[in-house]
C-alpha cells in the first residue's frame, strides 16, 4: 500500500515536472502555425483577412520568441498580406523595446510604400527611439530633403488625378511632422548624431543638418552655429569651402543672438 503511494506521488511529481515543458512545447507549435500563416507561408496560408487576424493572435503571446516573429513579419513586404506588415508594426508599437525602434524606422525607405511608412512614423510616437533610429530617420528625411522621390511620387498619373496627389502630398507630410515629433522628444539623441553624421558643430555642416535644425528650432544650436561663424571669418571664402550662407541662414532662422 505504500509502496502504491509513493508510485502515484512519484507520478504527480513528475507530470508536474514536466508539464511546463509540455505547455511550452504547445505554446511554440501555436506561435509557429500562427507566425507561418501571418507571413503567407504555405500550407497555412488562407487570405490577407487570416494573416492580418493571426498577428492580432500572435501580438497577445508575451516574450522574446513572439518579439522576434512579429519583427520579422514587420521588415519585409508580403504581397499576399500586406495588411499583416502594417497590423505587425502597430504591435510592436505598443511593446517598450529599444530593438523595436530601430528595425521599425529601418522601414523608412522612400520606396516603401505610403501606408507602411506612415504607419511607422505613427508607431515611432510611442517606441523607444535611440541611436539606430533616430540614424534611420535622419537617412531617410536627408534622401527625401536632397529631392529623392517616395515610391508614390514615381506613378505617372493622368490629368485629372490632382486629389489623388493632394492625398498623397497630405500622407507624406503627415508622415514628416511625426517623425520630426519624435526627433524633438529624443533632443539630446538627434543632437549627437547631427554632430558625429552630419559634421554639426563643426565648419563644414551639412546644409541638411543646418536646415533641418531650423524646422526643429532647437535653440541649442546657436551656440555651435555661432562658433563656425566665429571660425570661419578667418577662413577666406578664396580659401575654404563651407556652407557659410546655410549657417547664416540657420542662424537667422533660429534668432541666435
Amino acid at each position: 500500500m505504500r509502496r502504491r503511494k509513493l508510485l502515484v506521488l512519484g507520478g504527480i511529481v513528475l507530470a508536474a515536472a514536466a508539464a511546463p515543458f509540455f505547455y511550452d512545447q504547445y505554446r511554440t507549435g501555436v506561435m509557429a502555425r500562427l507566425y507561418a500563416e501571418a507571413a503567407g507561408y504555405p500550407p497555412y496560408y488562407r487570405g490577407s483577412v487570416e494573416s492580418q487576424a493571426a498577428v492580432k493572435i500572435l501580438a497577445t503571446y508575451r516574450g522574446q520568441r513572439s518579439l522576434s516573429m512579429l519583427l520579422e513579419i514587420a521588415s519585409r513586404q508580403n504581397p499576399l498580406a500586406p495588411e499583416a506588415q502594417t497590423e505587425a508594426i502597430k504591435a510592436l508599437s505598443r511593446r517598450k523595446d529599444p530593438q523595436i525602434g530601430a528595425t521599425l524606422a529601418s522601414l523608412l525607405q522612400p520606396q516603401e510604400a505610403l501606408e507602411t511608412r506612415k504607419t511607422v512614423a505613427v508607431a515611432l510616437q510611442n517606441s523607444v527611439c535611440k541611436r539606430e533610429c533616430i540614424l534611420s530617420t535622419l537617412h531617410y528625411l536627408e534622401r527625401i530633403w536632397r529631392g529623392e522621390p517616395n515610391f508614390e511620387d514615381r506613378w505617372l498619373l493622368a490629368p485629372g488625378n490632382e486629389r489623388v496627389l493632394a492625398s498623397y502630398r497630405v500622407g507624406q507630410q503627415a508622415i514628416y511632422d511625426d517623425l520630426y515629433a519624435v526627433l524633438r522628444r529624443e533632443k539630446k539623441e538627434t543632437i549627437t548624431t547631427l554632430m558625429n553624421v552630419y559634421g554639426f558643430g563643426s565648419i563644414v555642416p551639412s546644409p541638411f543638418a543646418l536646415d533641418l535644425l531650423s524646422r526643429l528650432n532647437f535653440q541649442e544650436a546657436c551656440p555651435y552655429l555661432l562658433e563656425s561663424e566665429r571660425q570661419l571669418k578667418d577662413l577666406s571664402p578664396e580659401s575654404f569651402k563651407a556652407p557659410r550662407s546655410e549657417i547664416e541662414t540657420a542662424i537667422t532662422s533660429l534668432n541666435c543672438k
